[in-house]
């Protein structure tokens, strides 16, 4: 399956209290330090104002990043491709996960947060936003469900896995996935 801009979302626990007003000055100590290795990092965005909206993002030449509370079914860290072309989705999903895993737990322990924040990376809504590649339909999740399911094999070993199928049709393609 070929596939391009895919989003992974880490949820937060729920006893997480991250007030995003503390995300705006670290965010931009990321940008000047680089913190997110060799990706180009251009600014922070205040999205709160929108309902069910992105939340607090890291904009980048090749993704966003940010502290999302609406998208999925809760607060969580949401890593969104941006610019990719179309091409194979296994190496694609494998960096997605890694990014979004990498960066959440990068979030969850800056001591600025207190501890507030706790990123579950048992619990990922994975998206493919390109709706043109990937219709929201059961055609597409039989396709890509053996790909994401060898990607989360590969990232977290030996773990039991959980696939449900997010089926809005106003939706982009979505699959939440439970790793036990």
């Amino acid at each position: 399956m070929e596939a391009q801009q895919l989003s992974v979302k880490a949820f937060s626990t729920d006893d997480s209290n991250v007030d995003q007003d503390l995300l705006i000055p670290i965010f931009h100590r990321w940008i000047r330090e680089a913190r997110l290795g060799d990706k180009l990092l251009i600014d922070v965005a205040d999205y709160r104002h929108v309902p069910d909206g992105p939340g607090m993002m890291i904009i980048a030449d090749h993704a966003h990043y940010g502290y999302d509370e609406g998208l999925g079914g809760g607060p969580g860290f949401l890593f969104t491709r941006k610019r990719d072309a179309i091409g194979d989705v296994g190496p694609k999903l494998d960096e997605a996960i890694e990014e979004c895993v990498t960066a959440a737990k990068a979030l969850q322990g800056e001591p600025t947060l207190g501890g507030k924040l706790t990123v579950r990376t048992d619990k990922l809504l994975v998206r493919v936003m390109s709706r043109l590649v990937a219709p929201n339909n059961v055609n597409t999740f039989n396709s890509f469900e053996p790909h994401l399911r060898a990607a989360l094999k590969r990232a977290y070993p030996g773990v039991q896995i959980t696939l449900t199928h997010q089926d809005d049709p106003r939706a982009p393609f979505g699959v939440l996935v439970e790793l036990s």
